[in-house]
């Protein structure tokens, strides 16, 4: 079985091939000439947390490849899981009623490779809590280099909650398959990049650096990929509102506004893996160089293209 549990397991020709296709099916798909090639299969979408971006663009993805879709999207609180069953046990139940696959977003750590062990349908990591979110960094990928032609030596900048942002780890493992790539990472002390992950890019002879203030950063960056502060995964024993003034009083130095635009390469672009909570502010849309919104759809055609391949 072919599952989708790390961006660590792909390596740069399954990139390479990734874009082509991507591109490849955007033009079938422009032209209505895609049909319906997995009209024989079923998608089960499993989400723990809450989600637009990725719940919907893989269902609406397999619903133009033809699958049949069946999905929760509050598994947390509406699910047996609420009553104490294990992610183990969920997956072997549903298993049973034949899914073709299975996409999982999770809160803990480590559960979309639990899922795999147990499965007897390919596994889709849509998210893992703070640990991975694969398909989103292939997105992320496919959209730098559609937008800049190409991703080797380029300068990036990832930027805001890189300790807790799953999109940012994830996106950070596959720059270092490239060659000449320069990542910045731009953090709060507290928010740093992991040093699991500094350590995998030290591995793999990546060239990285840290900074906390973001203005030298942004004025070197070929692309910016700057993400919110997660205050859903910081000091949960707060109430919800608090945490998010919290956040908001963090965000207030890491604001990409109309100010911060000026301080922007001409042909640099703006990535945010959404949704964004006031890190980017909406002056910034009209600008050319704001890509998140084509980044956003670039991950429906990326979806497609992998729900294709685990089922190959």
């Amino acid at each position: 079985m072919r599952h989708i549990l790390t961006s660590e397991q792909f390596d740069r020709p399954f990139l390479e091939w990734l874009f082509q296709q991507t591109d490849s099916l955007r033009t079938a798909f422009a032209k209505q000439q895609l049909g319906r090639p997995l009209d024989w299969s079923m998608l089960f979408t499993i989400f723990y947390e809450p989600s637009t971006r990725t719940r919907i663009s893989f269902e609406a993805g397999a619903s133009h490849l033809g699958m049949r879709v069946v999905s929760t999207e509050n598994a947390r609180e509406f699910s047996s899981g609420a009553k104490g069953e294990t992610l183990e046990d969920t997956i072997r139940i549903l298993c049973g009623y034949k899914p073709s696959v299975i996409v999982l977003r999770h809160f803990e750590n480590g559960a979309a490779e639990r899922a795999a062990k147990v499965s007897t349908v390919p596994i889709i990591n849509a998210g893992d809590g703070p640990g991975e979110h694969p398909t989103q960094a292939l997105l992320d990928l496919y959209t730098i280099a559609r937008e800049k032609g190409k991703i080797d030596g380029l300068t990036i900048v990832i930027g805001g909650d890189l300790a807790h942002g799953r999109t940012a780890r994830s996106l950070a493992k596959l720059l270092a398959k490239f060659d000449d790539v320069q990542i910045i990472f731009v953090a709060p002390p507290r928010f740093r990049i992991g040093r699991d992950i500094k350590d995998y890019l030290k591995r793999h002879h990546a060239h990285f650096s840290e900074e906390i203030y973001m203005f030298p950063a942004l004025a070197k960056a070929d692309v910016i990929y700057w993400t919110r502060i997660q205050s859903e995964r910081m000091m949960t024993w707060m109430p919800k509102f608090m945490r998010r003034w919290i956040a908001m009083l963090m965000q207030q130095p890491y604001i990409i506004g109309r100010t911060e635009l000026e301080r922007i390469r001409e042909d640099a672009i703006v990535l945010h893996p959404l949704p964004r909570v006031g890190e980017i502010t909406t002056e910034v849309d009209i600008d050319l160089r704001a890509a998140y919104f084509r980044q956003a759809e670039n991950g429906m055609y990326v979806r497609m293209v992998l729900l294709d391949w685990v089922l190959q």
